[in-house]
């Protein structure tokens, strides 16, 4: 991730262009910023000028290379680019707002900072309706923040059994301020911290670190996410802008990370194993999590579709426009004419799936629903219930194009092959 603070957006790497239009770079501008090295490839791997006939690029400007050929370097280099400590990385876009006297858009300015300005734990990207494989987060906190939901789980981090025994020297050691939930219904509380501050800097510290945190923070509570976050604390002396650590603290921080790709790898091993913080057996197992998965998706389309459904279903709510159901009815001549529906099997197939669609969607009941009950054993989905909504991709990846091509050709192959052992 880079933020765009010229814009007030946000970029993904290597698809940095997003619908935003192509970006440009200045030689003698990269040239003070990389290796002599680096540079001759991005000059060399140019992609080519798009719209050339309404863009106006002065010498020394050229475009980006295409996502393929972009140096994994820039991509770091631009992610962390904080404030004071590094530089901010310049790149250029067409102003398409205004024209100059030829008639043509100029490029200006955009600068690039710290992704953690926009999305600090972008865990939203491995994102899917059905996971097909594991996918993991690492947090890092402040050491004086608890982290668990319950005593239990506290005096566990803390290096306590249960009942306030301590645990051997070596395991209280191994495992100090490294968290991870161990049921389903713990780990919500511990993503929210409590904050504490009593100056006014203080105040507008966490005002800024909750601006650009909140998305991530409340994600992180959410059933199918929490369970794949462990949680590493760090004391004041370890990690952020500590620039000047000793060896000793970076041996301890790392061994933390090692504890916690330990936690992880065990936690969605292929075979059962052992939970190597406590030795018990492990709840929150791949399958438990692809179960969770599943049912929070489920709970959130039946949501989706049941409004779908009441307003397909309610033209007087739509009156005096139009109808969904006129609209789509409409003569090819008729108004809106954009987005036309040009080939008769896509109408056709419109229609087909539409009806099936709010007929299936009538059908359902209090007791016909994914998503229904007081609690989990009366069949309620996991909480926080999830809702699905549109979201821009944040990015130029044309998998986010061809994803349902990709997806349907998928399962047509998928149908054709035989049935694998159910072992």
């Amino acid at each position: 991730m880079t933020t765009n603070i010229t814009r007030g957006i946000s970029h993904r790497f290597p698809f940095l262009e997003g619908s935003w239009g192509q970006l440009f770079f200045r030689k003698t501008e990269f040239d003070e910023l990389f290796p002599q090295s680096v540079v001759n490839w991005i000059m060399s791997h140019s992609a080519p000028l798009r719209h050339e006939d309404t863009i106006e690029v002065p010498n020394d400007f050229y475009p980006l290379p295409a996502a393929p050929d972009l140096p994994i370097l820039l991509g770091a280099r631009m992610s962390l680019s904080f404030p004071i400590l590094l530089s901010a990385v310049p790149l250029y876009a067409a102003n398409v707002t205004r024209r100059n006297e030829q008639g043509k858009f100029e490029l200006e300015r955009c600068w690039f900072s710290d992704g953690r300005l926009t999305s600090n734990f972008p865990i939203h990207f491995f994102d899917a309706p059905l996971p097909s494989r594991p996918t993991f987060g690492i947090n890092l906190v402040p050491e004086n923040v608890a982290i668990g939901d319950t005593a239990e789980e506290k005096n566990s981090v803390r290096g306590l059994r249960p009942g306030g025994e301590p645990l051997g020297e070596s395991r209280q050691n191994r495992w100090k301020n490294i968290y991870m939930p161990s049921t389903n219904t713990s780990g919500i509380g511990s993503v929210a911290r409590f904050s504490e501050f009593t100056t006014i800097v203080g105040f507008f510290s966490a005002l800024f670190d909750t601006a650009r945190n909140w998305n991530d923070t409340e994600l992180m509570a959410m059933p199918g996410y929490r369970d794949r976050v462990v949680h590493v604390a760090l004391a004041p002396d370890e990690g952020g802008l500590n620039l000047r650590m000793l060896a000793s603290i970076i041996a301890q921080i790392a061994e933390r990370g090692e504890r916690a790709a330990e936690l992880l790898a065990a936690r969605f091993a292929f075979e059962p194993k052992l939970d190597p913080q406590n030795g018990k057996k492990i709840k929150l197992t791949w399958d438990n999590h692809r179960w969770v998965r599943f049912r929070s998706f489920l709970a959130a389309f039946d949501d989706v579709a049941r409004r779908f459904h009441v307003t397909w279903e309610d033209a007087e709510r739509q009156w005096p426009f139009r109808s969904y159901e006129q609209l789509l009815g409409r003569s090819r001549n008729q108004e809106p004419t954009s987005y036309p529906l040009k080939r008769p099997t896509q109408l056709q197939f419109m229609w087909e799936a539409v009806n099936t669609l709010v007929a299936f969607v009538a059908s359902w009941t209090d007791d016909r629903t994914f998503d229904r009950g007081k609690s989990s054993k009366e069949g309620r989905s996991p909480r926080p219930k999830p809702i699905l909504r549109m979201m821009p991709p944040g990015s130029n990846d044309p998998r986010v194009e061809r994803a349902t091509q990709t997806d349907s050709a998928a399962v047509g192959l998928a149908q054709r092959q035989p049935s694998r052992p159910s072992g």
